[in-house]
């Protein structure tokens, strides 16, 4: 093993590294970025192949001098680094070859086509041969959010700076029920570069500015808000501008059916943000705003709060509440959420209360005042104790946390039934956990296990449902930015009307990963990260919220259980005013496949973006849905 002594007198040519682990960080990050620049240029030398023989050499030759630079590339500074493609020279060079190699194949500057929104998106993805012209299709109720999306592909020398206008929909040009939006592809941890990130286009005058630069494709997302708009079809377009390309546009044809979607939404929809908290995960004081109004944008109305908003109070020996519990800081909680449908609080117990131990008189007498105190403060609050939900113990999996749990959870009940005790248990057998499954109001299974374990881990639930638990549904699942947002978000949904849940999380709204020394990140850069962040479904940093695939796909996934709720509440209603029996059953015949269809194409817990599925489907079915809910409304008339 000890080699020849000649290899000690060998000079070392390269730079010194006197710190080791801030070394070997730096080569990690390094070799994450060239993985994603070898990935690039992948898929330029698997074009180049295509390429005629007699111009192919030149274009390889480049190429290879492209990987040689890559290997040999130093450390990216990491100061104020954002991981959007290209995020160096280096890349942008990959791409130029990109557009050269499309150039030699003889395709046009510009190519403007179709995706589904839900889609993957490679940065040097194409059109097939072949495939049909853009256009931006979409069918809503008034009053909810949907959107369309397009794709831009340059193949010029340099980038393209286009000009988007859009014209013939209701409200005139560039009219305020549709909002702009540049999809940007970055860089993650665990995966190839997504296109995910929703910016806002700039807007200068009557026009929105779209970059697309050179040997890429830019995917542009046209978020619709029928809020105000009447019933009816608008044919509109988007006019398409931009220096040296031929001048374009794309069909938008928005149907608004005559049906308006509600106010507030029946599903509970949270993601554990503790906006309670100035300072917490990736939620500062400076995003907070910002973040909670993008969730409420998103009908998320069962917002989540640490313990910090229910403390505990004083007590003497008899278990007499001595000193009030402090309501400040629940108080301005709710004045954040007015609006709410529940406030959920994560009370991360332990297995005593103000020094009474569980299963004595004093514990339960405390914990009783304690809960007297929180229900009479929601009464005086002119809100329900219904509507305050109380996470005792965060996903207990054995006996010692379930009769922790059952302990609070009896104590709670036996002075206040009418507090909601709320458990997301992930429970490695069927029997230890049924007394404490039986003490709480919900259960919220873990959704991953219960899609991939066996049968009777669903059965373990869904009894309890029938028991009388109310279910509802989390995830906890990272690296976040890997996953397919129609997968795993939206369809959590559909799941959700299926076995009757009630609600829906997930981990975690404000949690953008952490590096090793556990400070929280951008979510524009995730490289130095550890463990398996980053997980909110949007682009966070610490003065900013930006919108995300991710997060639109939980407000459609949302509006798609209103609509079946809604269809469930009509076919109810026209069957006992005797509306004619064949309308009646098409429209519970759709009731009752609509969420198999719609899932059908799943496999247990792979919510991998890159995986090969019918996207559209959920689209499809959903658009049924409009159909027979418009249908039923005029049989009623």
């Amino acid at each position: 093993y000890r080699g020849d002594e000649s290899f000690l007198a060998r000079p070392y040519t390269g730079p010194g590294h006197p710190n080791l682990e801030a070394h070997l960080a730096e080569r990690k990050i390094t070799d994450l970025i060239q993985a994603q620049f070898h990935r690039d240029l992948a898929a330029v030398q698997s074009d180049i192949e295509r390429v005629a023989p007699a111009q192919r050499a030149g274009l390889a030759a480049r190429a290879a001098a492209l990987a040689k630079a890559i290997h040999e590339m130093p450390a990216v500074p990491m100061e104020n680094f954002r991981a959007v493609l290209p995020m160096t020279d280096l890349e942008r060079d990959i791409f130029r070859l990109q557009a050269a190699v499309w150039r030699t194949q003889g395709k046009p500057t510009l190519r403007t086509w179709s995706a589904n929104r839900w889609d993957p998106l490679a940065p040097s993805d194409e059109p097939k041969s072949g495939s049909a012209a853009p256009v931006a299709d979409v069918h809503m109720m008034r009053n909810e959010y949907r959107a369309g999306v397009f794709n831009l592909t340059n193949a010029g020398e340099q980038d393209l700076t286009l000009r988007l206008r859009l014209t013939g929909l209701p409200g005139g040009t560039n009219p305020a029920c549709v909002r702009v939006h540049q999809v940007e592809h970055v860089g993650t941890l665990r995966f190839t570069s997504v296109a995910a990130a929703l910016p806002e286009a700039q807007r200068v005058g009557d026009d929105y500015l779209i970059t697309v630069p050179t040997g890429m494709t830019r995917q542009v997302w046209l978020a619709f808000r029928s809020h105000g708009l009447a019933a009816g079809l608008f044919a509109g377009r988007i006019e398409i501008r931009g220096k040296g390309v031929q001048t374009g546009a794309v069909p938008v044809q928005l149907r608004i059916y005559p049906l308006r979607f509600p106010d507030e939404t029946t599903l509970c929809v949270g993601g554990w943000s503790y906006s309670n908290n100035e300072q917490m995960y990736g939620l500062t004081t400076a995003n907070r705003d910002a973040l909670i109004t993008h969730l409420k944008e998103h009908y998320v109305n069962a917002p989540w709060a640490s313990s910090k908003a229910l403390p505990s109070g004083t007590y003497d020996q008899a278990g007499a509440l001595l000193t009030p519990p402090d309501t400040s800081n629940f108080d301005s909680f709710v004045a954040l959420w007015p609006k709410a449908k529940m406030y959920m609080v994560f009370l991360s117990v332990r297995d005593q209360f103000s020094g009474s131990k569980i299963g004595t008189d004093d514990f339960n007498t405390k914990v009783g005042n304690w809960a007297h105190f929180w229900a009479g403060h929601m009464r005086a609050l002119g809100l329900a104790p219904s509507q305050l939900g109380l996470l005792i113990y965060d996903e207990p999996h054995d006996k010692k946390a379930y009769d922790i749990i059952t302990a609070w959870a009896r104590a709670i009940e036996a002075a206040e039934p009418e507090l909601v005790t709320w458990e997301d248990p992930q429970p490695k057998e069927n029997k230890d956990c049924l007394e404490m499954f039986a003490s709480v109001d919900v259960l919220c299974p873990y959704r991953n296990p219960f899609l991939a374990r066996d049968q009777w881990y669903r059965d373990l639930f869904l009894e309890q449902q029938r028991q009388g638990r109310e279910l509802w549904f989390y995830n906890a699942d990272g690296p976040a930015r890997s996953f397919d947002p129609f997968s795993f978000y939206l369809l959590q949904e559909w799941h959700a009307f299926k076995i009757g849940a009630k609600g829906s999380c997930f981990w975690a709204f404000a949690d953008a990963g952490r590096d090793e020394k556990r400070r929280m990140l951008s979510s524009w850069n995730e490289y130095p990260g550890a463990g398996n962040g980053p997980y909110c479904p949007m682009y966070l940093d610490a003065t900013s919220v930006t919108a995300a695939k991710y997060m639109e796909a939980i407000r459609e996934g949302v509006q798609d259980y209103e609509y079946l709720t809604m269809l469930r509440k009509r076919v109810a209603e026209r069957a006992a005013q005797g509306v004619d029996k064949g309308d009646l059953t098409a429209a519970r015949t759709l009731l009752a496949t609509a969420c198999d269809r719609v899932l059908s194409g799943e496999q247990g817990s792979n919510y991998r973006w890159d995986e090969t599925k019918d996207r559209t489907i959920a689209d499809t079915v959903r658009i049924e849905v409009l159909q027979a809910l418009t249908l039923l409304a005029k049989k009623a008339k």
